[in-house]
């Protein structure tokens, strides 16, 4: 079904349009914000982590080294201690000269050199005089720097007193002195700053590369959905956003085709509308026509006073036919302007459904006996309870019925029949007429539609009693059916729901039969 066209939407001064041309900036704009939101992150959270690290890691890496230069220190002592207990020692003279120079340059000179190399620093050692015995460097400090070890100026110097009992209970105390250490503190934190540096640079393309891909995962759908917007905005209604992945995206996408449905439902409705509006108003104007051009020929014919008095008597029977055809028109058209207006309410009382229908039938017997039509009608015994407005029920038969006996020739038969269930009822209105195409059956409801026949009958009718009837059963919340055959006859058949009826006395039977010429009505009971 091709989409109706609609023109675009004028601007309202004061008042905000929507413009699908402006969802391109917009999302570029996103992928610009996507992108630049995820670097931004990135690079503060890199920042952080680079400025905690450079905060805290060479505090730390200080305290390790000077706990190093610490541990080296007592650790030579305790070596010194060793050394000296093993060498022993003169009982007699233990505090000589001879001993003690024998002594310090024999032991304590490798005990400095062999702490040195071990620890990568600076070792001094001082007897009990207070002489400076030995300063021992690391052997090859061009090595060290090429391991990546350096003096390290921040870790400044440690020393312990190293007191040593000798075997003649004498005590004697050195002093042990470790500085200048080398260590790699400075080449951490250089290799750390290094890896920062990368992985910031790291980081840096990874986020622009997941911002770019984030930033597409949505304003690509948002871009098929500004198309589709485009093209409904441009007329084409039955465009609709298609499932994207995203779904945040989808359920917009859905929410935009819940609108587009509504507002193609709607413009559809309105176009269905106008288009009624204009063949009713056509159809009126035809209808209107006929009676007015009567009514002026008539009047202009009465006002010659050479016509004959039985002439003008007939002339006026005409014209009342037409007046009385204008009055049936405009009261046809009034109920179905209200109708569609929502301002026909009906008056639902609990009442005996065969009460209007048998009035109906015998209102119409009358037309039955002139059309030499049998019109029977059938209806149960007992009370046939239930809510209805009587008034409109009258007008639905006496549409039906009338249709009946109208499109029914002489010697045909017409019958009504009522039928009641435990959850509806059912009125079956047949005749043995003219029947109706089949080509025509889905338009007989329509308004002013009369069918193609142009006899007498079709004719003179209004073509406005079955919509009238149709809307009838519509407001009593019910069904109405067509079954018809060409020289068969035709078939309504009514079916009114009975939720919310009670149950109606039923008064004694009294079955009875009437016959007036051509109309026999049989009513197993009495009516109500």
């Amino acid at each position: 079904m091709p989409s109706p066209k609609t023109e675009p939407a004028r601007a309202r001064p004061g008042r905000s349009t929507f413009d699908p041309r402006g969802l391109p900036r917009l999302a570029a704009r996103l992928n610009i914000r996507l992108v630049l939101a995820i670097t931004i992150v990135t690079m503060v959270a890199l920042l952080t982590s680079g400025i905690a690290i450079q905060q805290i890691l060479p505090g730390y890496l200080a305290e390790q080294a000077q706990e190093q230069i610490q541990t080296a220190a007592a650790s030579t002592g305790l070596s010194l201690r060793e050394a000296v207990t093993r060498f022993g020692s003169n009982p007699a003279g233990e505090n000589t000269a001879e001993v003690r120079e024998l002594r310090d340059s024999r032991i304590v000179p490798n005990v400095a050199a062999e702490a040195a190399r071990v620890f990568n620093a600076t070792v001094v050692m001082i007897n009990d005089l207070g002489a400076e015995v030995v300063r021992a460097s690391p052997p090859d400090t061009a090595a060290l720097e090429a391991r990546g070890l350096q003096r390290d100026g921040a870790v400044g110097q440690s020393g312990v007193s190293v007191p040593i009992q000798l075997p003649s209970g004498q005590v004697v105390t050195y002093q042990v002195i470790v500085s200048d250490l080398h260590t790699t503190r400075e080449e951490t934190l250089e290799q750390i700053r290094s890896a920062l540096i990368a992985a910031g640079v790291l980081a840096l393309g990874a986020a622009l590369l997941t911002g770019i891909v984030a930033a597409r995962s949505l304003t690509v759908p948002i871009a098929r959905l500004r198309r589709v917007s485009a093209r409904v905005a441009q007329g084409q209604l039955d465009e609709r956003a298609a499932p994207s992945g995203v779904l945040e995206i989808d359920e917009l996408g859905q929410q935009f085709n819940v609108m587009a449905d509504r507002l193609s439902g709607t413009l559809r409705m309105l176009e269905a509308d106008r288009d009624r509006l204009r063949e009713f108003v056509a159809d009126v104007s035809h209808e209107l026509r006929t009676p007015i051009a009567a009514l002026r020929l008539y009047t202009e014919l009465l006002r010659d006073d050479n016509v004959d008095e039985t002439i003008k008597r007939e002339f006026l029977d005409r014209s009342l036919e037409q007046i009385q055809r204008l009055e049936w028109l405009s009261t046809n058209l009034l109920d179905l302007s209200r109708i569609d207006a929502g301002i026909f309410p009906l008056d639902m009382r609990e009442g005996d459904l065969r009460d209007p229908i048998q009035a109906v039938v015998q209102a119409l017997s009358e037309v039955a006996v002139e059309r030499g039509v049998t019109l029977d009608s059938v209806v149960p015994q007992a009370p046939v309870a239930m809510r209805f407005d009587r008034e409109r029920i009258v007008q639905l038969m006496t549409n039906l019925i009338g249709n009946a006996l109208k499109f029914t020739p002489r010697g045909g038969a017409a019958s009504v029949r009522l039928e009641e269930a435990e959850e509806a009822v059912t009125i079956e209105v047949s005749d043995t007429g003219h029947g109706i195409p089949a080509d025509e059956l889905p338009r007989i409801f329509d308004r002013f539609y009369r069918g193609t026949n142009t006899g007498e009958a079709r004719a003179s009718g209004s073509g406005l009693g079955l919509a009238i009837v149709r809307s009838i059963v519509d407001m009593h919340g019910g069904a109405i059916d067509l079954a018809s055959e060409v020289g068969s006859g035709t078939r309504f058949r009514i079916t009114l729901p009975r939720a919310g009826s009670s149950a109606v006395e039923a008064p004694p039977a009294n079955v009875n039969e009437t016959s007036h010429g051509g109309h026999v009505a049989r009513n197993p009971g009495t009516i109500g």
